[in-house]
């Protein structure tokens, strides 16, 4: 049985940490994200914790005209400042309340002097906390975001990058004749960006999304919540989609919505 009160540290990533110093360029921290799979990086001065950069964030200058120069530029142009960060012992549902209240996928662990020593993300929900609670025999779709935003294979890369920032999402299924052929995620928007760096600015902008597009993991429409979940801690893009007959997009579960299903059921959970 999960234990609501249980503290962050033991659910959290401590000690080896992928982060960026302050001073950096913007390319070297997407880097850093695209090799990883991560989408939040501590932004630090010396081991101290001074800004928090996403993948939003990157993707925030992608279809900037100067954008080539702008990944030159040092992270801290780009990073969020208000920080908002837990101490190792704050208990798990205090974090997770927290993180769904200010909207953010992830909160870096730090000591009393300001050391950054962990983060704890949404993804870290998916994989150790979620699991711990009983989801009964609930089906998937219940929990399902059904109104999907998607795109087509021709969706050009400027287009993709506009949907992304005006709709806040990191995943866009690509449908062709009502059915799935695959998914534009924030992390493979930012590499096909640095793999083609010459061209940002100009050329790639009316780049078809087909040419950077990815695999998917999928369940039926169907399926139980418990197998969406399993499926979605296997997944390497953070969602996955529920598919009908001829896989004719049903809904999506992201890990965001995992984290904002699971504050919920902790928020339950210490109640008498």
């Amino acid at each position: 049985m999960l234990d609501p009160t249980r503290e962050i540290k033991y659910f959290a990533k401590l000690g080896w940490i992928k982060v960026i110093d302050l001073n950096k360029p913007l390319r070297e921290a997407i880097e850093i994200m695209v090799e990883n799979g991560i989408r939040h990086l501590p932004v630090v001065d010396g081991d101290k914790l001074v800004g928090f950069l996403s993948v939003k964030d990157a993707i925030d200058i992608l279809d900037a005209y100067n954008a080539r120069d702008l990944l030159r530029e040092k992270v801290s142009r780009f990073m969020s400042e208000n920080v908002i960060a837990a101490r190792p012992d704050e208990p798990l549902w205090e974090v997770l309340k927290v993180m769904v209240e200010a909207d953010v996928g992830a909160m870096p662990i730090v000591e009393d002097d300001g050391k950054v020593i962990g983060v704890f993300t949404e993804r870290d929900v998916v994989l150790e906390v979620a699991p711990e609670i009983d989801w009964g025999d609930v089906e998937a779709l219940k929990y399902a975001t059904t109104n999907v935003k998607v795109i087509e294979p021709t969706t050009t890369f400027s287009d993709v990058v506009e949907i992304m920032k005006e709709y806040n999402i990191r995943h866009l299924p690509i449908v062709q004749e009502k059915s799935v052929i695959g998914m534009v995620t924030a992390l493979g928007v930012l590499d096909y960006a640095i793999k083609n760096e010459k061209m940002l600015g100009r050329d790639i902008m009316g780049e078809p999304a087909r040419s950077f597009m990815e695999d998917y993991v999928y369940v039926a429409e169907n399926a139980k919540f418990t197998e969406a979940l399993d499926t979605l801690a296997r997944s390497p893009n953070d969602a996955v989609l529920l598919l009908g007959e001829d896989k004719e997009l049903k809904g999506i579960i992201t890990d965001r919505d995992v984290l904002r299903l699971t504050a919920n059921e902790v928020e339950r959970l210490l109640r008498p």
